[in-house]
Order: C-alpha cells, then sequence, then structure tokens
C-alpha cells in the first residue's frame, strides 16, 4: 500500500495538507539518502511509508506536553509526529551530523515551527524535561532505561517502538506493553512498551 492508503486504513484523521506534508518528507529522504546515509538504501517509497504510519500511531499513547525523540536518525517518529501534532513541542536528539542536518532542512521545508534538533548523544543530556520520551530502535530497552535513570521523574512517559512483546521488567519502571494500530493494517508485529516510574 502507499502513503494514502496507509494513511486511509488507519484512524489517523490527517488533513489533505498534512498528507502532502508526509509525502514531501518521503521524497525527501529518498533524495538525500543517495548522497546520505539516512536509511538503508534499499528501502522504496511504500516501505517508509510503513515506517511513517508505524511511528504517526504512537501520537494517541503520549502524554499532553512537550516530547524528545532520542536517536531521531531520519526523524522516526519525531517529524511524523510533529506532521500529526503541529501545535506540540518536539526535540530532536542525534549524534549523527548528516541526520541533524537533515531533520533541520526538513523541519524548515515543511513549516515545523515547534520542532528543533539537537545535535548530541542522548548521554550527554543532564536533564530530561520533556514530557514523553519516544524512541525507535536506538537501543536495547533495558540499556536505555538505564542511561535515562537519573535524567527523569516520574512525570515522564517513555514510549518504545518495538517489534514484538518482550519481557522487560526494570526495578523502580512500570511497564506495559500495547500492540499498535499498524500492526493490523501492516499484518506485521509492531508495538510500544509504555514505561513509567512506579
Amino acid at each position: 500500500m502507499d502513503l494514502k492508503e496507509l494513511l486511509a486504513a488507519s484512524s489517523l484523521n490527517l488533513t489533505e495538507v498534512q498528507i502532502s506534508q508526509a509525502d514531501k518528507y518521503l521524497d525527501q529522504i529518498l533524495k538525500w539518502n543517495r548522497t546520505r546515509n539516512l536509511v538503508s538504501r534499499n528501502l522504496k517509497k511504500n516501505d517508509l511509508a510503513e515506517h511513517f504510519l508505524d511511528c504517526a500511531v504512537l501520537q494517541k499513547y503520549l502524554l499532553p506536553g512537550s516530547v524528545i525523540d532520542l536517536g531521531s536518525g531520519p526523524g522516526f517518529p519525531g517529524i511524523c509526529l510533529g506532521i500529526i501534532d503541529p501545535n506540540r513541542e518536539l526535540t530532536l536528539v542525534d549524534s549523527n551530523r548528516k541526520k541533524t542536518s537533515f531533520l533541520i532542512h526538513i523541519k524548515n521545508e515543511l513549516g515545523l515551527n515547534l520542532v528543533s534538533v539537537k545535535n548530541a548523544r542522548a548521554e550527554e543530556i543532564k536533564q530530561i524535561d520533556e514530557t514523553n520520551i519516544v524512541c525507535r530502535a536506538f537501543k536495547e530497552p533495558a540499556d536505555l532505561l538505564k542511561s535515562l535513570e537519573n535524567k527523569i521523574s516520574k512525570k515522564n512517559k517513555i514510549i518504545l517502538m518495538i517489534a514484538e512483546k518482550e519481557a522487560l521488567s526494570a526495578p523502580g519502571f512500570d511497564i506495559k506493553y500495547k500492540e499498535s494500530e499498524a500492526s493490523k493494517i501492516l499484518e506485521k508485529k509492531r508495538g510500544f512498551l509504555e514505561i513509567q516510574m512506579s
């Protein structure tokens, strides 16, 4: 399925403007990918459309308030969330300068004024003030929680995108697995771990 079909099959109610922003975003990833390694070279536009859907449906699990995307890469899920909810403050963090250059370019190109981009390693962030912390394929869940230990409080909600349900227990954290709406549409295993300090 292409982007329009995937979005139509979902509960996301996007405007024509948002659909065209999403389409432009995927085109720009493919264009930049010719000269910079943003994503795997063999990914086609329909593959990227699946990634977009997978990230966009994460929106309904967020608490009200700001979001930080750790290890944003080419903007999955950060840019997707910026397109879905342009009134939410988003910080995209990645240590790879080629990727942050792309993120700055695409945020300007799409007019996502509440998105800011940081070229940094997640480990270098002293304190996370954003309410929501999102992550996709950034590091192993247990390692990520360890690295966030002294940077977050009970007000933070962490949402990790994972392919399939995995057993994760971390002392001091409540962890719930939610199957993603995308898994039914894509017929692939997709889900989220919702994590908060207990």
